[in-house]
């Protein structure tokens, strides 16, 4: 078997510099003992486990992350001896991590909390403008277009959507010319549509050509019913030209 002497002190995560390479020479002849008796060129006792099984080889070697404990020296285990006491890797690693943790925290505490501003949402305040008179365009199982003056301001759509809103508090829609067992009936939603004239006001109901594009042109939106409150409602203000719009109430 064939042995390199102190081949640059051979171990698994260890910390010191190789050195006294120089350390070669040529065991002569076999140990008899070795089920294997073909010549293996290999670093003393640093052998592979299953070729030096058996083979008088100092203490157990371990190819793990921690070196072997053992301090008997005549073992005849199947694995070649640690040849320096190395450091223990998971301990390098723990120790790396626990720095790293304790400079991440030491930080944190430097800096100034930050207050993070939660809005509130602002809604426009209900208009004392009297709501303009509007009439009922056309009806669905479950929709209602309303068309209003065609100059109406935002002002007037909001007052109208405010008389839907008062109305369904009161149960009242018939003053409005509304049927109040319509409304009673809604499962469980109703769409109010409102429209400033009557000029794109078919466009929710129309076929083929829209009349006034692929967008939508209503002016105002008021919503009745919800799965989990039949009586739960919303408004909303809307700008046909920039499709943007505005809730009045929460």
């Amino acid at each position: 078997m064939d042995v390199i002497h102190n081949a640059a002190h051979s171990k698994t995560f260890a910390v010191i510099i190789s050195d006294n390479r120089r350390e070669i020479c040529i065991e002569v002849g076999t140990n008899s003992r070795i089920q294997d008796w073909r010549t293996i060129f290999r670093a003393e006792h640093n052998m592979d486990k299953e070729k030096t099984q058996r083979s008088s080889h100092g203490e157990d070697y371990r190819s793990d992350l921690r070196p072997s404990r053992s301090t008997f020296t005549r073992t005849w285990g199947f694995a070649p001896r640690w040849n320096i006491a190395a450091p223990p890797a998971l301990l390098l690693c723990a120790t790396a991590i626990s720095i790293i943790i304790t400079s991440l925290l030491t930080g944190c505490k430097s800096e100034t909390p930050r207050i993070v501003e939660i809005k509130t949402p602002e809604y426009p305040t209900r208009p004392t403008t009297p709501p303009p008179p509007f009439k009922l365009f056309h009806q669905t199982n479950n929709s209602i277009t309303l068309v209003t003056d065609e100059h109406a301001t935002d002002d007037q759509i909001v007052a109208v959507i405010y008389q839907l809103h008062d109305a369904a508090q009161t149960h009242t829609f018939d003053h409005l010319h509304i049927p109040q067992k319509f409304i009673d009936a809604r499962d469980p939603f109703l769409f109010f549509h409102i429209y400033r004239g009557p000029k794109c006001a078919p466009e929710k109901y129309a076929s083929g050509d829209l009349p006034c594009g692929n967008s939508y042109h209503a002016a105002g939106d008021y919503t009745l019913g919800d799965f989990k409150d039949p009586n739960r409602d919303s408004g909303l203000l809307r700008n046909p030209d920039t499709q943007q719009e505005t809730p009045l109430w929460p």
